[in-house]
């Protein structure tokens, strides 16, 4: 582990010994519910009988990263939580303190886990291959946990986020300053770090939401693919990675019928608005703390009028999903039909992917997080729409790379590289230094020519 590292503060185990020594110093020894620490594995409880029980951290820790995957973390209660785990209410407060609390740990937990292993000397290229191989076995290894990091971090508070975002900011620095020495002695071209720190690593976070054990890769196998990817672009990927059939045809990428529940909101404005809006406040809170009421009176109508336009916060999700995957299913389609060269039909879809990402924040994270809370036929939908998208990138990326249209080789590095656009929900800013359309321009540079600087 590097020198330096900010000291963290006292465990939930520490806390308890603490609090324990409060109770005793309090109400006296030999009360019911003294406690005190036992170490980083677990606490001791003790009661008027004498007897004591472990309290295991990991397995609360555990139970409750499984609960909040599962269901989002403002639809569980500390009641589930101590239920799963086999203790009561008032032993799980005593020991974490709080929902919130333990939300904090899991993030600390995962980012311990990143940081585990960025000690690596060695040459630039060599280090930036050993973090990327340590953070796919982090992710793969961790999906759960990560899915909960990502998804979940707006119901911190504001001191806890500053803490998340200091160990994670000593990651990326290292990251950076990783590719200052590579561009400094020659190893790596010159490119934009920090828009290039924001790309690869999000390229490697964004695997929770499409790596599964027991696909056409493994994750040792994708590792390589992104080591590659990164180092050499998609050409040199390409050169890597055997022919592989596709399974199902993709030349068409045609998304499916229609629901009966789609509105027209083209010729609508006040539905146009409702749905903006509403891509705002569940981008700032999230589905499940968005109400209707604040929904109303944001959109600057009464409630009966916005149930005029919209019957339930359902379908509110539904819309807001529906409309961007629709919008970005045509764009596929719509430059890959009007642009001959295929490798600039590629760098335009980029461009405008992340374009689309910039303008639609609250709608992205709608698309990513909150599908689970769309109703079976609603979620059918969006998902086919989704992987009609995800099937014309990658048709686009077989084209550029001039690979047969049913040869499947580059698809896990077309979905890889999907996802470090649509990563940009977390990092970019409106009004940053460059646009969102010169930050695609950089990352289409990446991901076709990579790192490496040219020994021509």
């Amino acid at each position: 582990m590097p020198q330096g590292r900010p000291r963290r503060g006292p465990d939930p185990g520490q806390r308890a010994g603490q609090e324990a020594q409060a109770r005793t110093a309090r109400d006296g020894p030999g009360r019911a519910g003294d406690c005190s620490a036992v170490g980083s594995g677990g606490w001791t409880t003790g009661g008027a009988s004498g007897e004591r029980a472990m309290v295991d951290r990991e397995l609360i820790l555990s139970v409750a990263t499984r609960l909040f995957h599962e269901r989002g973390f403002a639809r569980v209660t500390t009641d589930q939580i101590a239920a799963d785990a086999g203790i009561t209410k008032r032993t799980l407060y005593r020991y974490i303190g709080s929902k919130e609390a333990l939300l904090l740990a899991i993030h600390e937990k995962f980012l311990d886990r990143v940081l585990a292993a960025v000690d690596h000397e060695g040459p630039s290229d060599e280090q930036v291959a050993a973090l990327l191989r340590n953070y796919v076995r982090t992710v793969v290894t961790n999906l759960d946990e990560i899915r909960v990091f990502f998804e979940e971090r707006t119901h911190l508070s504001a001191a806890s986020q500053a803490r998340v975002m200091q160990m994670r900011d000593r990651y990326e620095s290292v990251f950076r300053d990783t590719l200052s020495r590579g561009i400094a002695d020659g190893t790596f071209r010159d490119c934009d770090i920090p828009i290039v720190t924001q790309g690869v690593l999000g390229t490697v976070a964004n695997m929770y939401e499409w790596y599964r054990p027991g696909g056409s890769l493994s994750a040792e196998q994708i590792a390589d693919m992104l080591v590659e990817l990164v180092l050499g672009g998609l050409p040199a990927v390409t050169r890597m990675l055997p022919s592989r059939p596709a399974s199902e045809r993709v030349a068409e990428a045609l998304p499916a019928e229609e629901c009966e529940e789609e509105l027209d909101w083209a010729g609508n404005p006040v539905l146009s608005r409702i749905l903006d809006v509403a891509s705002e406040l569940m981008y700032e809170q999230g589905y499940d703390n968005m109400s209707t009421r604040g929904l109303a009176e944001a959109a600057g109508l009464t409630k009966s009028a916005l149930y005029y336009y919209i019957p339930n916060k359902e379908t509110v999700l539904f819309q807001v999903n529906l409309r961007l995957a629709l919008y970005g299913v045509g764009n596929v389609q719509r430059i890959s039909a009007e642009t001959a060269d295929p490798v600039e039909a590629l760098r335009q879809i980029m461009v405008t992917h992340c374009e689309t990402v910039a303008r639609n924040m609250g709608a992205l994270r709608a698309l990513s997080y909150e599908m689970r809370f769309l109703d079976p036929t609603h979620h059918a939908r969006i998902l086919e729409l989704r992987r009609a998208y995800a099937a014309g990138f990658a048709l686009a990326v077989r084209r550029a790379v001039g690979v047969e249209a049913g040869d499947a080789r580059t698809d896990v590095a077309a979905i890889a590289v999907m996802g470090m656009l649509n990563f940009m929900h977390h990092w970019y800013v409106d009004g940053a230094r460059l646009s969102a359309g010169k930050v695609g321009e950089t990352l289409f540079e990446l991901v076709w020519n990579g790192l490496r600087a040219s020994t021509g």
